[in-house]
């Protein structure tokens, strides 16, 4: 019992330093777990395009994203399956020397210019760093801070969180068998300070394993160390979890018809293929590359990615990192994101994992409540107890000599 105590403290102290920044980075994960649904429903007129025929050569649209701006580099594009979705071209500029504290500062600019392949025309831009879909993921990531501030504060709450779901199993665990039964279920019936405490007490315990993952997943963005020990875990030396190729013995300029021919290529490699993004070489850099990171389905249950390199010049291929060339460690690392936010199998996922965010952010609340109403109970038990101890200090009353005279006397 006395150990009980101290892992309470423990759950109780870590939860109050940590329970503002759970709250507000678990409301955005709730609704970032859903961001290309939103994306695509507050965006539908420049995601979506009308089918044809035929599309415009990759070098033909790249040239009018580049046209469009014409001071910025053209970082990479990213390419649907889906014939009814346009193709999205990026542009961005990291701050090398940010002066402020906000997310913003990190970057010069940052935009998605989007294309219909069919026509060349642009369906429209997006400033990422207004997008209101991509700042939710950035709250929960790094709290609209710079990412060297915000995401370590933010790991640091999720490390607390994996300690409280620990510290909270300890003290879910019931002191009889006869307590145990309500341990699973919630007395709706009960004043609302009971439903509090087993709403904290018995939804923690149903959403224990969803947390878990959230906070396994989460911290692999923060910290070195406990991605390497997954690593271990998964019976691979940190050291050699991916596979190296040759830097590309390049001379010469890029060239825009290498685009093309890499796009034809690595499409054809992938038949079940579903997304790809190529990042496109700099027109200025002779050490650059054509990469290009597809997705496909191929049923093993991970999240199926294949990596290509091309030569700029030629469009021939250089090197390749496949799926099933590589380690577990790889396997799991490629997955993580997809894990994290629930897309791993789709729409059941990513609905476990936004109910599970949405339970996680109440948990400040509920457990605050808690703590706030013991306190308050104590206080009052206290004033009680100090009032009693007046009351039997206090000397009798003495009673006047002619009233106890008069009542003495017959009537």
């Amino acid at each position: 019992m006395k150990l009980k105590k101290i892992i309470g403290k423990i759950h109780l102290w870590i939860g109050l330093i940590s329970g503002t920044v759970v709250l507000v980075s678990m409301l955005a994960a709730a609704v970032f777990v859903w961001d290309q649904e939103l994306t695509d429903w507050w965006y539908r007129d420049l995601v979506f395009v009308e089918k044809a025929d035929s599309t415009k050569s990759l070098s033909t649209l790249l040239l009018t994203a580049q046209q469009a701006m014409p001071d910025r580099v053209i970082e990479g594009v990213d390419i649907s399956n889906d014939a009814a979705r346009a193709y999205e071209f990026s542009t961005y500029k990291r701050n090398k020397n940010p002066r402020g504290i906000t997310h913003w500062d990190d970057y010069v600019y940052w935009d998605n210019i989007y294309i219909n392949q069919y026509t060349g025309h642009i369906t429209g831009t997006v400033n990422m760093l207004t997008n209101w879909v991509d700042l939710t993921r950035r709250l929960h990531q790094n709290l609209l801070l710079r990412y060297n501030i915000g995401h370590y504060i933010v790991g640091f709450c999720t490390l607390f969180v994996f300690l409280l779901i620990v510290t909270g199993l300890v003290l879910w665990l019931p002191k009889t068998k006869a307590a145990l039964k309500q341990r699973f279920t919630i007395n709706w019936r009960a004043r609302w300070r009971r439903i509090n405490y087993d709403t904290h007490n018995v939804g923690g315990f149903y959403s224990w394993s969803f947390i878990a993952i959230f906070a396994i997943t989460g911290l692999v963005w923060t910290f070195d160390w406990w991605t390497d020990a997954i690593y271990r875990i998964l019976g691979n030396d940190p050291e050699n979890i991916w596979e190296q190729h040759q830097p590309l013995p390049v001379s010469g300029m890029a060239t825009m018809e290498a685009v093309d021919l890499a796009l034809a290529d690595v499409v054809k490699k992938r038949p079940t293929w579903t997304r790809l993004y190529m990042s496109l070489p700099s027109p200025t850099d002779e050490a650059s590359e054509i990469s290009v990171f597809i997705r496909f389905e191929a049923g093993s249950g991970w999240d199926e990615s294949d990596e290509y390199v091309y030569n700029p010049k030629t469009g021939a291929l250089w090197a390749s990192k496949l799926q099933e060339n590589k380690t577990l460690g790889a396997k799991w690392r490629n997955s993580n994101y997809a894990i994290h936010v629930g897309s791993i199998f789709g729409l059941p996922t990513k609905i476990i994992a936004s109910l599970t965010a949405l339970f996680l952010a109440s948990l400040p609340v509920t457990g605050f409540m808690i703590w706030w109403g013991r306190r308050n109970k104590k206080d009052k038990q206290r004033n009680i107890h100090e009032t009693s101890l007046l009351v039997s200090q206090r000397p009798a009353k003495r009673r006047h000599p002619k009233r106890v005279l008069h009542e003495s006397l017959p009537s």
